[in-house]
Parts: C-alpha cells; structure tokens; sequence
C-alpha cells in the first residue's frame, strides 16, 4: 500500500520546519493539509508549492489548543481532501522563553501546555477515529530532547515535550492492534524556526555541547518523517527516536 491519495495534516505546518516536513511528504505521494496558527498566507504558499507537485493540498487556520477550532478544521479537512492517514503534530509554543519555575508567570505555562500537550491530545482525539476504523495510520509527535534531559529556564517546554512521549507511547498502545502506529521524534538543535530566535553565541555554545558540533537540517528530521509515515515503519511504534547529532554522548 503506497502513499498516493493518503492524506497527511502537519501542525505548525507553515513554519521553518514545518513547511519543509509538508513538502517533503507531497515529494513522497501524500495530499497535505498545511495548518496554521495565525499565518494563513505562509500556509497558502506552502499549500501552493505542494500543489505544484501535482498532489492536493490545502490551508487552513486553527489554535489546536482550541478542541472546537480543530474538531472542525479536521471535518474541513476530511472533506476537501479525505481522511486523515497520516497525523504530524509539529506545533509547538515557548521553545525560546528563558524563564525560571519561581518566575514563570502562571498565564504562559498554561498556554504553553494548552498548546503543546493539549493541542497535540485535540488533534489525536479527532483524527484517531478514522485510522482505527480503516486499520491503518501514523501519529507522528515532535518532542524535544529538552523533554528527557530538562532545560534551564524552560520548565513548561521541558515538560509538554516529556509529556508527548508519553502520549505517543499510549497512542501506540491503543492502536498497537488495529495498524496504527504512534511514535515520538525527538529532536535536538535543529537549523530552523525558532533556532533563529536564539543569540548566535547562545547557539555556538550549544552546537559545542554535541558530538557532531553542528544543528540538524530540516530536511534530515521530514527524512525521518517520511519514512515514520510510510508502509515500511509498519513494526515500528511506542518509540522515541532522538534526532540529536549525539547531543546525549559523552564529548569534549
């Protein structure tokens, strides 16, 4: 069963990395839904290009954090293009806030949850149905490695990112049985999106702490996605797959 005419939604879809995991999976024979927060103009690019490559493709605006927004952005979906096959929960809020437990104002954890954790579980819980019934799909959750090793000054980061794991982990288990996968990637420094938003000292010092002394490309993580998205990733689920250049290991 190849990929042409499935139907894969990215999350965060217009973004640096985002935009790259869209086109990369028209490349591969998928229709793509680009979702958006706010920049629907960005998504309608990304949503022009995929349609260059001869697949469908639309875009559409939608606060996963919001479970009535995504309710009827995925009906939206379902509609234009088909049902969801293919899940890719990209989005993902307050990666470069720098602020400490005793001094994160109560307000931003919550929407960084909300968003993160939350928004991830909205979009699940609405596309999930669908893959059960068709015994086949993907639930592809972008983590972080701030998510299982911390990350100083970003606590509401560092736990939706561990708290995805978990959920990837659960939906692998409710669909273990009926050709649902669902699985974590678990990125590191990638050369993208917010990686900008860092002070270039800042990011030197971290590209210094992992084994291959550089960030990934964006193309390297939607390589992974591709594959975590087609037939052949058939026995693979539960998992959480770092994506890190070796941001783990022992280096000097």
């Amino acid at each position: 069963m190849g990929n042409e005419g499935k139907v894969a939604l990215v999350t965060g879809g217009s973004g640096g990395l985002g935009s790259v995991h869209c086109l990369a999976l028209a490349r591969a024979g998928f229709n793509v839904a680009v979702v958006a927060h706010t920049h629907l103009d960005k998504a309608e690019e990304v949503a022009r290009q995929v349609r260059e490559m001869g697949r469908k493709a639309i875009a559409l605006t939608m606060d996963v954090a919001n479970f009535n927004e995504v309710q009827a952005g995925v009906k939206r979906v379902e509609k234009e293009l088909g049902p969801v096959d293919v899940l890719v929960n990209n989005a993902a809020f307050g990666i470069v806030r720098a602020v400490t437990i005793v001094n994160m104002p109560n307000a931003d954890w919550e929407r960084d949850v909300a968003v993160n954790l939350t928004g991830a579980f909205n979009m699940i819980k609405c596309c999930l149905p669908h893959m059960l019934e068709q015994g086949w799909g993907r639930v592809i959750i972008i983590s972080s490695i701030t998510g299982t090793m911390g990350g100083f000054g970003q606590c509401s980061y560092a736990a939706t990112k561990a708290g995805l794991i978990g959920l990837a982990k659960t939906v692998a288990l409710e669909g273990a049985r009926k050709g649902v996968t669902g699985n974590a990637l678990v990125l590191g420094m990638i050369e993208g999106g917010a990686y900008f938003e860092v002070a270039p000292e800042f990011r030197e010092r971290i590209n210094k702490t992992m084994a291959m002394r550089r960030p990934g490309k964006p193309q390297e993580v939607s390589n992974l996605i591709v594959f975590m998205a087609s037939e052949e990733s058939s026995y693979i689920t539960g998992e959480a797959i770092e994506i890190s250049g070796g941001a783990g290991l022992f280096t000097f």
